[in-house]
């Protein structure tokens, strides 16, 4: 069999292989994004979870901050109660209120911190909720992809080793050529010859629409076993049975 029918034959299970493969790798591309995503809200809430910790443990120094100004304020008033002339009482009297302008400053500083957290604790359950939805998503898109791999799964085992059949008569160094055109061009790693003007010997490749120089016509035609490429997009160039048996005779 002539080295270009092999490289057909096999450039034809390849596709179908490709095919099959891609419904598989879509919804492995979905799950990939899903799971992706999952972990980034993961990330965000731990995040959120860790502000709320800081602004939690602020509250309960200020808090103790407060209590010692508190015990500090009630010495004050025992003292000015016991206050021996109007000297000492002033000064007691003015340390209570500086006292209190700290007092309230905790206190505001407080509520800044309370106010963190009542924030921190809507976006946790916006976070929470997000995350539950994204779960959902992820377990279906879990389920589609085992659903697809099995679907495939039989029909993809039996054009695989079709094949390494088709592939294990093609010379080495002309399959590599080949696995590497179909790894660039998603499979379409060869392509057919477009007659333009068959008297005026014009002829194109059907792939990228470029002339194609009547010497590589000529070798085609001339031998099957040599595989002629594309000047221009460099894949694997094959005649179709209709335009050969239109063209052969042009060339006689």
């Amino acid at each position: 069999m002539p080295l270009i029918d092999n490289l057909l034959t096999l450039y034809k299970v390849d596709r179908q292989v490709r095919s099959l493969r891609s419904r598989v790798e879509s919804a492995q591309i979905y799950l990939n994004v899903q799971n992706r995503l999952m972990t980034e809200i993961g990330v965000e809430q731990a995040e959120s979870n860790l502000k709320r910790k800081q602004h939690k443990a602020n509250i309960s120094n200020i808090e103790t901050e407060i209590g010692a100004v508190d015990v500090r304020i009630e010495h004050l008033r025992e003292e000015l109660n016991q206050a021996i002339n109007d000297k000492q009482y002033s000064a007691l009297l003015a340390e209570m209120n500086t006292i209190k302008v700290h007092r309230k400053a905790f206190e505001d500083e407080e509520l800044i911190e309370m106010s963190a957290v009542e924030d921190l604790d809507a976006n946790l359950a916006d976070i929470s909720q997000r995350l539950e939805e994204r779960e959902k998503v992820t377990k279906v898109a879990s389920k589609e992809l085992k659903v697809r791999e099995a679907e495939i799964a039989e029909q993809l085992a039996e054009l695989e080793t079709e094949r390494e059949a088709a592939a294990a008569v093609i010379p080495e160094s002309v399959l590599d050529e080949f696995e590497s055109l179909a790894d660039d061009y998603d499979g379409e790693s060869m392509a057919a010859v477009e007659i333009i003007d068959l008297k005026r010997r014009e002829y194109s490749c059907t792939s990228c629409s470029l002339r194609l120089p009547l010497d590589s016509i000529t070798s085609m035609l001339g031998n099957k076993d040599a595989h002629v490429k594309c000047v221009s997009c460099d894949r694997i160039l094959f005649l179709e049975a209709e335009s050969r048996e239109a063209i052969a005779p042009a060339d006689t």
